[in-house]
């Protein structure tokens, strides 16, 4: 299965899991299963920074405990923009996460349905 997840950091995200592998499956299953993508999107589309922000939150912490670490930096970005209140930079900036983040979750759900 690891050998599948090209683009992601196996090493780290098997150090989140006690380098145990049945537990970073059971927790790459949960990421797919937990996508935001749908969430994000309507947050996006109604401007509502607050409930975007909770959103990619999550997904910054998950892709890095999977061992995704662009994308996390990524959302890390997007997540400080809400803060700071920088409506241009997430404007910019959110459709090339959320592209990253879907090739993420297909890599992932590719990996673990075998």
């Amino acid at each position: 299965m690891l050998e599948k997840l090209n683009g992601l950091n196996t090493e780290l995200g098997m150090s989140y899991c006690l380098d145990d592998e049945d537990i970073y499956r059971e927790v790459l299953e949960e990421y797919v299963n937990s996508d935001k993508t749908a969430e994000l999107e309507e947050f996006f589309a109604q401007k509502d920074w607050k409930n975007y922000q909770i959103r990619i939150h999550g997904v910054k912490s998950t892709s890095l405990t999977i061992g995704a670490e662009e994308l996390s930096k990524k959302a890390l970005a997007l997540e400080t923009a809400c803060k700071e209140n920088r409506e241009d930079f997430i404007l910019e900036n959110h459709e090339s996460c959320m592209r990253d983040y879907k090739a993420v979750l297909e890599t992932v759900a590719g990996a673990v349905q075998d």
